[in-house]
C-alpha cells in the first residue's frame, strides 16, 4: 500500500474527455487545498475542476470533477472514506467496541477520539442506508435546474467481501445513492437501476472500466455516453510493471538519507507549479 507524502500537495483532475460530446476538457477553476487523513497517511491535496473546451457543447458551462478526488472523503470531513469504511467494518462486521476501534485505528497511525468514531459511525450508517431519501425531491429539482446530471460511479473501498459503491452527480458533487454490494453485474445492475428509477436517465456516465459497470450501464442506460476514467487502469498497470522497483527505490532512498533533499525539491516544484497555474 502506497503511503501519501505529508510534504507535498497533490493535484487531482478528471482523467476523461467531455462526457457529453467527447471533446477535450480544459481548466475551469482550482479548489482550495485541503488535508485528508487516510489509512495510508496524511494527504494534502486540491482539485483542478475542468469544463468542455467546445463552446458549442453544454459541458462548456458545467463543472467536471475528479472521481478519485471525490472518492477520498465525504463533504465536510477531514478523514478519508477508507477510515469511515474501516470503522464501519470493525463495528458492524467484527462487533468491536468504540474503544477497540480507537485502538485499532491508532495502531494504523490514525488518531481519533471515541466521540469522533461515534460521529463517523453515524455517517457510515446514513451513507449506506440511503439518507438522501428524504431529500430526493430537493435533489431532483437541483438536477433539473442545472440541466440534468452526469452520473459518476465509484467503487470506493472494500468492506469484507463487498464494495462500498457511491453514485454522484459529477457536475454538482451531490451524492445520489450509496450501497454495499458485490462486484459482479448481478449486484451492480440493481443499484444503477435504482438511480435510474429515482433520478431518471443521466446526460452521461463516468466510471472505471469494471465489467459490471460497462454491462450494467449499457443495459440500464442504452444510448447514454459512457466515459471511462483511466486513472485506475493506469494505476493497476503501473503497479504490475513498477511496484517492485518502486519499493526497491524507496529502500535505497531511506538508506542513503536523501529524503530531505527530495522533499525540498518537490516542495519547490509545487510552489512553481502553483505560480504558473
Amino acid at each position: 500500500m502506497t503511503a501519501y507524502s505529508d510534504f507535498m500537495s497533490i493535484m487531482f483532475e478528471p482523467k476523461y474527455g467531455c462526457p457529453l460530446c467527447g471533446d477535450g476538457l480544459v481548466k475551469y477553476y482550482n479548489t482550495n487545498e485541503k488535508t485528508i487523513i487516510t489509512l495510508k497517511g496524511k494527504l494534502v491535496c486540491w482539485e483542478r475542476v475542468l469544463k468542455c473546451r467546445n463552446k458549442k457543447c453544454s459541458g462548456n458551462s458545467m463543472s467536471f470533477h475528479s472521481a478519485e478526488f471525490k472518492g477520498l472523503t465525504l463533504s465536510g470531513m477531514s478523514f478519508g472514506i477508507d477510515v469511515l469504511a474501516r470503522e464501519g467494518e470493525l463495528r458492524f462486521e467484527e462487533n468491536k467496541t468504540i474503544d477497540e476501534i480507537v485502538e485499532d485505528l491508532q495502531e494504523g497511525g490514525v488518531h481519533l477520539t471515541g466521540a469522533a468514531v461515534s460521529k463517523h459511525l453515524d455517517k457510515y450508517l446514513a451513507l449506506i442506508s440511503g439518507y438522501h431519501k428524504e431529500k430526493i425531491e430537493e435533489i431532483r429539482q437541483g438536477l433539473a435546474k442545472q440541466g440534468g446530471y452526469v452520473l459518476a460511479i465509484d467503487g470506493t473501498v472494500s468492506v469484507k467481501t463487498k464494495t462500498l459503491y457511491i453514485f454522484r452527480d459529477n457536475i454538482s458533487g451531490t451524492i445520489l445513492y450509496a450501497s454495499l454490494a458485490g462486484d459482479d453485474t448481478d449486484n451492480v445492475k440493481p443499484l444503477i437501476q435504482y438511480v435510474n428509477d429515482i433520478f431518471g436517465k443521466p446526460l452521461a456516465v463516468v466510471s472505471d472500466m469494471q465489467n459490471a459497470f460497462i454491462e450494467s450501464v449499457s443495459e440500464v442506460f442504452p444510448g447514454v455516453p459512457h466515459q471511462f476514467c483511466q486513472y485506475h487502469f493506469l494505476k493497476n498497470v503501473g503497479n504490475a510493471i513498477l511496484k517492485e522497483k518502486h519499493q526497491q527505490l524507496g529502500t535505497m532512498i531511506r538508506k542513503k538519507e536523501v529524503k530531505k533533499e527530495i522533499e525540498k525539491i518537490q516542495s519547490e516544484v509545487e510552489v512553481k507549479k502553483k505560480m504558473i497555474n
